[in-house]
């Protein structure tokens, strides 16, 4: 059970929550249960959205949590890219990197990104850090020679780094001023901190991810940067389409006093944070009452974190014969003790069709499976 707690922004006591799942478990973005009810709060002084530790976190990320050792990839211009091809180049557009420039990828895991910058950028000195063991055998097979550091940073590097990387970390971390100090330190005079979060306003599942603990909006990330050292801070929401792209400078000297959002904008992200606790709050009843509608069998399309919520509101996992799904890389792996098929393959007798996916994207996805449109197939849209 969670308990109130402050913002992990701006120490403001947040004591009662916008959000609380109504059931006794929780999903991670590993799509692995874990015990108690998911509750989120909205900080009315610095806009953010924060959810209540269920996990002992330093356990779990050292080892339970683990980043996917296929490829990943995001939607540029309706195709297919690389993640970390892409990440890489949204990178250099916006830092410049000169051979000899010290590149630290704080939180790196697999470092994936970092490693294509390394080939784009020819000459940066790239260094890993982690906290956990786990990575290092891919680290051995850095393009370039790298140095690295597991569970600490190594004290040798304060000061030295020209820029600090971290992709998809702070979301995970409770305490972030004493992370941003650490980072701060790392820096450089005048040194660059690129990193990216996910933007929840466009990728709405990541608002009830039991190990995602800060949902950042552009008004809290300011805030946080600038609360401890940073300035410049630019903030992108155009480069990935559920991401926000954020860059800023260490600062020379401390910058006084935060001056947090106005009413006007408080008020504009506690009713966006409270129309998304009400989607969430009914999304499972509609998959019910979708199920009780009709009989016969069923598919789930999605087999992320959309279709394990999906398949987890079912009153009974009976009727669904197969998760559907485009990574290629999850055929073969089962899914609730079902198999995950590519959509050409959906059986002939199923005749209901769950969609467990990014509502933003949910039914161009549908609409561009032409092999269903003659089909006659009944869908329910989360």
């Amino acid at each position: 059970m969670t308990v109130a707690c402050d913002c992990n922004v701006c120490g403001t006591p947040l004591v009662a929550p916008i959000y609380r799942s109504a059931s006794d478990s929780s999903f991670t973005t590993m799509n692995s249960r874990v015990a108690g009810r998911t509750e989120v709060y909205f900080c009315r002084h610095c806009g953010h959205l924060q959810t209540g530790e269920l996990l002992d976190l330093a356990d779990y990320y050292a080892n339970s949590y683990e980043i996917l050792t296929t490829t990943e990839y995001t939607i540029v211009d309706g195709r297919p890219v690389a993640l970390a091809e892409h990440q890489a180049r949204v990178l250099l557009s916006k830092v410049e990197l000169r051979p000899g420039c010290r590149v630290l990828d704080y939180g790196c895991a697999k470092a994936d990104t970092l490693r294509v910058a390394a080939t784009l950028a020819p000459g940066i000195v790239p260094f890993l850090f982690d906290v956990t063991d786990k990575y290092i055998p891919l680290w051995e097979r850095f393009p370039v020679p790298a140095r690295w550091a597991t569970h600490r940073v190594d004290p040798a590097w304060a000061g030295s780094m020209n820029v600090v990387l971290s992709f998809f970390a702070l979301e995970h971390i409770p305490r972030l001023a004493q992370v941003l100090a650490e980072i701060r330190a790392l820096l450089a005079p005048d040194g660059t901190f690129h990193f990216t979060v996910p933007n929840v306003r466009r990728n709405i599942g990541d608002f009830i991810v039991a190990d995602h603990l800060n949902h950042f909006t552009p008004e809290s990330l300011r805030h946080l940067l600038v609360a401890n050292g940073f300035t410049d801070v630019q903030v992108d929401e155009q480069s990935h389409d559920v991401v926000f792209v954020v860059t800023a400078r260490r600062a020379r000297q401390a910058q006084g006093a935060v001056v947090p959002p106005d009413a006007a904008a408080i008020a504009g992200l506690e009713a966006a944070a409270l129309e998304m606790a009400r989607y969430w709050r009914e999304a499972a009843t509609r998959v019910q009452v979708f199920e009780q509608r009709a009989e016969g069998a069923s598919a789930i399309y999605g087999a992320g974190f959309y279709g394990n919520f999906v398949a987890a509101s079912l009153a009974s996992i009976d009727h669904v014969t197969c998760f559907v799904d485009r990574n290629v890389h999850l055929y073969g792996r089962p899914c609730w003790g079902r198999p995950v098929v590519p959509p050409e393959a959906l059986p002939a007798g199923v005749r209901r069709v769950l969609v467990g996916v990014n509502p933003r994207n949910a039914r161009a996805a549908i609409e561009s499976v032409e092999s269903w449109r003659s089909r006659g197939l009944d869908f329910l849209y989360l």
